[in-house]
């Protein structure tokens, strides 16, 4: 918004925050999930002529390990990560202008497995080799990147700290305490930091930037490459 866009919010309620937006944001109800909520999407895109920029965003899948995880959870969370986009970005992609950009948020667990979220560790390396293969279909006209935040500051992140602090018996601060140790930065990022580095991939100043993934993360992932 601070950059100029017209904003198309998607969610299943999205009218409080596309007022919170302010002019600029225009709701749009659906559940993508279904093909009716994808088709309202892509309505709703035509009407503003077109998309741009496309911010491809999911709820985070449930927790649990591997083998405790029941296969309905397991089918729903690919349908989450994986299946849902792609039927988004289909249903989108003959309204994507030249030079258009998308960008899948993902999470760490693409590069470093999370204690006890093992749907995130299988299926967000496949979000990366998702993102991979449409940037290579789509360009040059379209690019495609995905965007790895670490432990930022937001609503999912410390619902995960007050389950993980509920299984240790630590209190919510000590456990936050413990994840900011393992950050180089000492400290869990601000969502405005996330946003501009998410804003500049979407932009045309990042013109020659796709297939990739790009870390904020304050250091957290410390694998190599």
């Amino acid at each position: 918004m601070a950059e100029g866009a017209r904003v198309l919010l998607v969610s299943r309620t999205p009218a409080a925050a596309a007022a919170e937006l302010g002019e600029a944001a225009t709701p749009c109800p659906a559940d993508l999930a279904t093909p009716e909520g994808v088709d309202a999407v892509a309505a709703a895109a035509a009407g503003l002529g077109g998309v741009d920029g496309l911010l491809v965003n999911t709820g985070g899948p449930p927790p649990g390990l591997a083998l405790d995880v029941t296969d309905e959870q397991w089918q729903g969370a690919f349908r989450s990560l994986i299946g849902n986009p792609i039927r988004l970005i289909r249903a989108l992609r003959s309204q994507l202008s030249e030079g258009a950009s998308i960008l899948v948020i993902t999470s760490s667990s693409a590069r470093v497995p999370i204690a006890g979220l093992d749907t995130s560790n299988v299926l967000r390396p496949g979000v990366t080799a998702l993102v991979k293969c449409l940037a290579l279909e789509l360009a040059p006209h379209v690019r495609v990147n995905s965007i790895v935040p670490g432990r930022i500051d937001t609503e999912r992140v410390r619902y995960l700290d007050r389950v993980r602090a509920e299984g240790t018996g630590r209190s919510y601060e000590d456990e936050r305490r413990v994840h900011e140790a393992e950050i180089a930065m000492g400290r869990y990022g601000d969502v405005a930091e996330f946003g501009r580095v998410a804003a500049f991939l979407l932009s045309p100043a990042a013109s020659y930037v796709t297939g990739t993934a790009v870390q904020v993360d304050g250091g957290y992932i410390r694998a190599i490459p």
